[in-house]
């Protein structure tokens, strides 16, 4: 690529330009890492049209980043934060217009646009007002991934940058791409510290939550402020709607840059190198100096009356104090309004609406629109689609203005400025999932003008611990079922269009279903029982349960042709023949499959080692694979194959009878101290092959499992099936007792009883679950977020807890 630059006569001249000089200008200009783009590229498909538009010159983005300093963020008085915001902020724009001004002295066109603010505030009205989005850019440029807060997060400096673009008229030879895995940690700890539950712990991500508070003396909430002045009828009347202090924050805000009133996701979180390093070293001082501080800080916490945020902080935070507001969020035009709508819905909100609506928008903007509303979930389509459950007719302009409660609803009832199809009751349970408060103000009306860009929020992508690498997650096709015995199926999975299996996976990796079988949003992972070596499609094989809400769905509703989300891959139970020259797998029942698949990829990959196969059943007839398994025999020679019926009954089984134990252990493998074992059952059926296995010699650590047929509770049928009973759990604030399954936890058992004690992780890292022990002994297999004093002061982690005898909680 030439680089056209001007000489001492002012005539155009060239020199060669690389990809090279572009990043170390960024660096020589003060960046901290930078990037390249090409405009070309997929990711950028939501913005291109929004920077062509105003810059249709543009052909290369370079990304850039500045380091934030991370004490300042992280501690509670939100001044000094803030004052780091805002310092980085000034260099990003500082550095920005450097970059700019060495381009232009070469004859190359470039802009900056700003970091944050000044934006164009005439798109602001239910479209985004910035030119570009620099957290895609940054993705893109391989400079991180987003994190579950939807921050990005840099590989090496965490979340503690901000983010710069430069915009070129100029080519280069190559760019930069996405790095292969996330640098977030799933820790949840963003998830404990948000104060008003934007960020859930599923990796969703409630956008206006986030809005009204963080945002709170930025755009809308300064609108409202505005309006309250506006509204109040005297000086008193202001002061009891406004406290001297947010007068004082707003002034601060006005004369200073306007200030965060949390970002807390970003001070907690403890990805990238350069941060992760005492978080290892200590997590509980990490919890007691940096998100205890910020959760129980004695804060406003700013909601809408009637949202998802306002429960949130209701119950989660106690020592702070919620205040209902209006966030300004009015759209003035219809596209506009179904453009935000996605980022304003509240799904707790929406709980037991399951409905269609269509609406048709007449007068000044014309539009037909489907919008479905299940499972706490929101979709909305060009046109009409589907049976309506409620049809609404509405002039456009006068459903902005009922909407910003300008109109009366009742009066364009009666004039028919709107009409309504169908159950009116409908309609109130649809406006609750939109809770939007506001004074009623004159109006001058001014049409914002529409922003190109297309707004989609960022699906959190996960890593999988054995690789490190982004899962994939969508949709294949059930090209096909086999029965392998009376109760038991093969599950084929194919790529829609035929392709190859979208995705890598190693031998004893498990994939995620994400379905809702009967309405109820569920995900349940199952065990890939093929081998990696076959790419042209993906099996499970799954045992029907009587009981097993999924299990049913898949044998009873799920046929050939359907479309089922998946998640793959995940899971470190594998084996590949790289850790040892021998191995043991052990399956019990339906613990078969990660086996059947390290045996076929070994057979298929011809390794040399020797594999023996030690396999425990009911019955004859509860064989899986068995006749594949003897055709695998014929092509592996190194292939030992053990099997015990534990209830022959008489069905013409003629080989070994019992459960596998000890003694069976050391007849099939003579060798077994030195093997490499992995064991995979029922939990009583893995506990005791791990004690025969120990008690033969082999080293613990030689020994890896993963448990199938846990506690089994169908979510459709509470209390039907007869379990045994550890104990019970009475909860002292809600003056509640309920059993505990044994196996299950104290937090499972709420759940049953209706009872809510906050949660993220569940795997007793982050913390939120931390309930006081008041009564009784529970045992934790996990208890790393609690501190000395929290044990000291009886504190337990509801996640992880389990009975033996009766308790007492308060919860």
């Amino acid at each position: 690529m030439e680089l056209a630059a001007l000489d001492a006569s002012g005539a155009l001249s060239t020199r060669q330009i690389s990809a090279a000089d572009l990043r170390q200008l960024a660096l020589d200009c003060g960046s901290q890492d930078a990037g390249l783009v090409e405009i070309a590229r997929p990711g950028l498909d939501p913005q291109r049209d929004e920077i062509l538009r105003n810059y249709p010159w543009t052909r290369t983005l370079l990304s850039f980043v500045v380091r934030m300093a991370r004490e300042p963020l992280r501690g509670a008085p939100r001044s000094v934060a803030n004052l780091e915001f805002h310092r980085a902020g000034h260099e990003i724009d500082e550095i920005g217009a450097h970059i700019v001004a060495k381009l232009e002295a070469h004859g190359i066109r470039a802009v900056n646009p700003s970091m944050g603010f000044p934006m164009e505030m005439n798109q602001s009205s239910g479209y985004a007002p910035w030119i570009v989005s620099h957290k895609p850019i940054a993705v893109e440029a391989g400079l991180g991934h987003m994190g579950i807060h939807r921050n990005l997060i840099h590989p090496k400096f965490g979340n503690f940058v901000l983010l710069g673009t430069v915009l070129m008229d100029v080519e280069v030879e190559d760019h930069d791409h996405p790095i292969d895995y996330n640098p977030c940690l799933e820790c949840k700890l963003c998830v404990a510290a948000c104060p008003v539950g934007a960020i859930g712990p599923d990796g969703s991500f409630n956008f206006s939550s986030c809005f009204t508070h963080n945002y709170r003396e930025f755009l809308g909430g300064f609108s409202d402020w505005v309006e309250q002045i506006a509204d109040a009828r005297d000086a008193l009347d202001y002061r009891k709607r406004i406290q001297e202090t947010e007068t004082s924050s707003m002034w601060q805000s006005l004369s200073y840059s306007a200030n965060y009133k949390s970002a807390y996701c970003m001070a907690v979180c403890p990805a990238g190198e350069d941060v992760i390093g005492p978080y290892l070293q200590d997590k509980q001082r990490h919890l007691k100096e940096v998100v205890r501080p910020l959760q129980e800080r004695a804060e406003p916490v700013y909601v809408v009356e009637g949202s998802d945020a306002e429960a949130v902080a209701r119950r989660k935070f106690r020592n702070k104090t919620v205040k209902t507001v209006a966030n300004g969020l009015r759209p003035r035009t219809i596209a506009g309004l179904l453009n935000f709508m996605p980022y304003v819905f509240q799904p707790n909100q929406s709980r037991g609406l399951n409905a269609i609506f269509h609406f048709k928008f007449t007068g000044a903007e014309q539009r037909d629109a489907t919008i479905t509303i299940k499972n706490r979930t929101f979709e909305i389509q060009d046109g009409f689609v589907g049976k309506a459950d409620l049809r609404v007719t509405a002039d456009a302009k006068t459903w902005l203005g009922f909407l910003a409660r300008e109109k009366s609803l009742p009066l364009a009832l009666i004039r028919g400025k709107i009409r309504i199809k169908g159950d009116p009751r409908l309609l109130l349970a649809f406006g609750k999932c939109f809770p939007a408060p506001g004074t009623r103000h004159k109006h001058i009306e001014i049409v914002p003008q529409p922003s190109l860009l297309k707004g989609e929020p960022a699906r959190y992508r996960k890593n999988d611990p054995e690789v490190g690498k982004i899962r994939w997650q969508g949709k294949l096709v059930l090209a096909e079922t086999a029965d392998v015995t009376y109760n038991v199926k093969t599950f084929r999975f194919k790529a829609p269009d035929g392709a190859e299996i979208p995705f890598d996976y190693l031998p004893g990796q498990f994939l995620t279903l994400h379905i809702a079988p009967e309405g109820l949003p569920i995900k349940r992972s199952y065990t890939i029982a093929s081998t990696p070596t076959w790419r042209d499609r993906i099996e499970i094989t799954v045992k029907r349960e009587d009981h097993g809400l999924v299990s049913r769905w898949l044998h009873d509703v799920l046929r050939p042709g359907d479309e089922v989300e998946i998640e793959a891959p995940n899971g470190t139970f594998t084996f590949t023949g790289k850790d040892a020259g021998s191995v043991v797998l052990i399956g019990g029942g339906v613990g078969i499959t990660p086996m059947m698949s390290v045996a076929r990829y070994l057979t298929e990959t011809g390794w040399p080692g020797m594999v023996h196969l030690i396999l425990g059943f009911r019955t004859p007839g509860d064989f899986i694979f068995r006749d594949e398994i003897a055709e695998l025999q014929a092509r592996n020679p190194n292939l030992r194959l053990t099997v015990t019926m534990s209830r022959a009954n008489g069905e013409g089984w003629d080989g070994r009878q019992g459960q596998i134990d000890t003694a069976l252990l050391a007849q099939s493998v003579p060798d077994i101290a030195s093997q490499w074992a992995h064991v995979c059952g029922p939990p009583p059926m893995m506990d005791a092959v791990k004690a025969g296995l120990i008690s033969l010699g082999l080293p613990e650590g030689q020994i890896r499992m993963e448990a199938f047929g846990t506690v089994k509770r169908d979510p459709t049928a509470k209390g039907a099936l007869a379990m045994q009973v550890a104990g019970k759990v009475f909860f002292q604030a809600s003056n509640t007792t309920a059993p505990v399954l044994a196996g299950a936890t104290i937090l499972e058992a709420a759940g049953e009883a209706g009872i809510f004690i906050d949660n993220a992780c569940r795997s007793g890292t982050c913390g939120s679950c931390r309930v006081k022990l008041a009564s009784g002994a529970v045992r934790m297999p996990v208890e790393e977020a609690l501190t000395e004093e929290d044990k000291a002061d009886g504190y337990i982690l509801a996640c992880q807890a389990e009975i033996s005898g009766d308790v007492v909680v308060d919860a």
